[in-house]
């Protein structure tokens, strides 16, 4: 864009259409002349020349009158559409609309153009946009609407010419930086809108400015999306590596857990371990000195009253063996038992065989078993195991 100040621009504008109108100093077209219509008015009283004295056509006058009133109702009962002279209210044109389109201007302006610059509903503000264009430089000047137009919109219209043709006042217009409306003045009509090439740079230049801040706002909106979106993704992050945490944390915690019960069923098998140890050295001892016992009383002849233990041990699935064992050094009776669940299980078994030795006793490979709690010698025989 030139850097002159629009003083200089007017300068230069005023010296080029001074230039033009010298060339252009020739009468105007007959066709752009304004049309004048006189009317010449004939006096009442005044008789053309050449006609007498009007006659009495009373009775024909009426007579033709009456025919004509008829024809004329009778035509237009048959011929015009009612319908159509009823306003269409549906019809999407607003009366603003229609009003714009029959704009009709009557201005008595000497020259071809004017160019509209805006208007004002008060006339003080269109006195004062004049006085600061004619101080630029501009022939200007304002109007109120309703009297110089059809329209009853009561508004100040402020104007910039009249000028002789488009040339000069798009030269104008150039210097003012609004949207105008170029008028002709031999029709009374709007020719159509103008802007001038600085108002449509500065439009382009607003755009563009308005276009890269959509553009920045667009790019800040992404930006703040895409930072949005990362901190979503960086909390799911960090919820995700917490729950895994969290997770790892319990499956350790339930490891050492497991490893401490471990630890503790350890300590708890080697402590039955060593009870059971100690168990069995206990009962070999107190079989050692049972045997000893047993060993003095057989060298001294004594009695005792017998009593019988009952031992049943698994060997196979649904199979087992039956001991016996008695304090007087009676053999020991095994009996070896198949299908036994067949037979009532082991607590049937142990039952049976606990009534034999309490009621009858028993007789088996020649040694003869008393019932239990009956006072018997301390055996001293041979046979140290026997069979059912």
């Amino acid at each position: 864009m030139s850097d002159k100040t629009n003083d200089e621009k007017l300068r230069i504008l005023q010296e080029r259409l001074a230039q033009i109108k010298q060339k252009q100093d020739t009468p105007r077209n007959t066709s752009q002349q304004r049309e004048v219509v006189i009317e010449v008015a004939t006096p009442k009283n005044e008789t053309p020349i050449g006609e007498g004295k009007p006659l009495n056509l009373s009775l024909i006058k009426k007579a033709l009158l009456v025919g004509s009133v008829a024809f004329g109702i009778f035509y237009g009962y048959t011929n015009i559409n009612f319908n159509s002279l009823v306003p269409n209210f549906s019809s999407e044109e607003t009366s603003e609309d229609i009003t714009f389109s029959k704009l009709e201007y009557n201005l008595n302006l000497d020259g071809d153009n004017i160019a509209i610059i805006t208007s004002f509903e008060d006339e003080s503000s269109a006195k004062a946009l004049v006085n600061d264009l004619k101080v630029k430089g501009f022939k200007t000047d304002y109007f109120f609407l309703p009297s110089k137009s059809n329209s009853k919109k009561e508004v100040y219209q402020v104007f910039i010419g009249p000028y002789e043709n488009e040339d000069e006042t798009s030269q104008w217009i150039q210097n003012i930086e609004r949207k105008v409306d170029i008028l002709d003045l031999s029709k009374g009509k709007v020719l159509r809108e103008m802007k001038s090439n600085m108002l449509i740079a500065k439009e382009k230049d607003e755009q563009v400015e308005n276009d890269n801040k959509q553009k920045e706002q667009s790019k800040i909106k992404e930006a703040a999306k895409e930072k949005a979106e990362q901190e979503k993704i960086a909390k799911e992050k960090a919820e995700q590596e917490k729950l895994e945490n969290d997770n790892k944390h319990k499956e350790h915690t339930k490891l050492q857990e497991a490893e401490k019960e471990q630890e503790k069923f350890k300590l708890q098998k080697q402590e039955l371990e060593n009870e059971k140890n100690q168990l069995q050295k206990d009962r070999e001892q107190l079989e050692k000195e049972e045997k000893s016992l047993l060993t003095k009383k057989i060298q001294q002849k004594s009695m005792i009253i017998i009593k019988y233990t009952y031992d049943f041990k698994t060997t196979m699935k649904d199979e087992g063996v039956l001991i016996i064992k008695n304090n007087a050094n009676y053999p020991i009776i095994k009996q070896n038992y198949a299908k036994i669940t067949s037979q009532g299980g082991i607590d049937k078994i142990l039952e049976r065989a606990e009534y034999d030795l309490n009621t009858h006793g028993e007789n088996i490979d020649g040694v003869y078993f008393e019932k239990n709690g009956t006072i018997v010698p301390i055996y001293n025989g041979k046979i140290t195991e026997v069979s059912l």
